[in-house]
């Protein structure tokens, strides 16, 4: 049996073969020489593990075989030692996700690897929203409620109670051996998740692709979705519609929601570059701005934003007919094909 190193007050020690890695948050570092998973390198970095756009994680490992999320290149520097600089005592994270957080209790909390395929599923699902392991999604969807659900920026000193990737790293030893016991933790987005899928599968939401553009329509009657399919403000949970298609640019028409959203796969660098990038949608919104009949103003969030939306914005929602607004979505994707991107984090 592996035995699992107990923690100490202040830091977790775990098993890189220099010696125990140390957590600490990202704005106590002071310069302090360390490994950086899934961000951007700051004052002190000897090492980054990272899918970030223009982050210097070595080729080796930024290119390793299904090496999308950032756990994978944890994963891949445990197993080629020889790439990553010798005698780093601490790592860290500048914000917290699932897979940022995973790749940290990787390097952190000793045994864990053994869980290494499925704690790939679950930064994949945290990241990107793609199911293909149940279990999986229960971690992530676990981890999630420790964090609120909701990114945490943690550059700043803060209380170490208060710092949700200690609370993963002390949770996921337990968490990976029995997903299903946290049921307190995961229940209620898994709820969530659960319905969205069962309301694709009986014809109540649909979803159609448009692989040229690589672009997935999604829409639904409102009422006939079920009310447990919501989460987040969103009519479905999102994971439940990327599960359900590879299209990295999704619109949406489910009533008064509309919206066309790049996914975070388009932000970040992938192993395999997607076919299309991301195109500038600001002139459908000005467009929409002018001709949406309840005076509803529409926004794009811009081409660098994490994952950026054309939406209306204000107290308003819009008055557009829903499939006219897709096919204006589509035009203005099939028009933007021939430019230049306007975010490439291949660059």
């Amino acid at each position: 049996m592996t035995r699992r190193t107990r923690a100490r007050p202040g830091r977790v020690a775990g098993c890189w073969p220099e010696g125990p890695l140390t957590y600490v948050p990202a704005g106590r570092l002071d310069g302090t020489p360390h490994l950086m998973v899934d961000g951007a390198p700051r004052a002190g970095t000897r090492c980054t593990l990272s899918h970030w756009p223009g982050t210097p994680t070595p080729a080796a490992l930024r290119l390793a075989l299904d090496a999308d999320v950032s756990t994978a290149m944890v994963l891949a520097a445990l197993a080629r030692r020889d790439v990553v600089p010798a005698g780093l005592q601490h790592v860290t994270v500048d914000h917290f996700d699932q897979d940022g957080a995973i790749g940290v209790a990787l390097l952190c909390v000793d045994g864990l690897e053994r869980h290494g395929p499925l704690l790939v599923e679950a930064a994949r699902v945290g990241d990107f929203g793609v199911v293909r392991r149940r279990d999986a999604a229960l971690v992530a969807f676990a981890l999630a409620a420790l964090g609120d659900a909701a990114p945490h920026h943690v550059g700043r000193p803060r209380p170490a109670a208060g710092d949700p990737v200690r609370a993963a790293l002390a949770a996921l030893p337990d968490l990976a051996d029995d997903p299903d016991a946290h049921r307190h933790l995961w229940h209620d987005e898994a709820a969530a998740f659960d319905a969205s899928a069962a309301a694709f599968d009986s014809g109540a939401a649909q979803l159609r692709e448009v692989p040229q553009l690589d672009a997935a329509v999604v829409t639904a009657e409102p009422e006939a979705l079920p009310a447990a399919a919501a989460w987040r403000g969103a009519p479905l949970h999102p994971a439940a519609v990327h599960s359900r298609t590879d299209r990295l640019r999704v619109v949406t028409a489910v009533g008064p929601v509309l919206e066309a959203r790049f996914r975070y796969e388009t932000w970040v660098r992938l192993p395999v570059r997607p076919a299309q990038l991301r195109v500038d949608l600001s002139p459908l919104a000005a467009r929409l701005s002018d001709v949406d009949p309840s005076g509803a103003r529409w926004v794009f969030d811009g081409a660098g934003a994490i994952t950026p939306a054309l939406h209306p914005v204000g107290p308003r929602s819009s008055g557009l007919d829903p499939n006219r607004f897709v096919e204006q979505v589509l035009e203005a994707l099939a028009a933007a094909a021939a430019q230049p991107p306007v975010w490439d984090p291949y660059r």
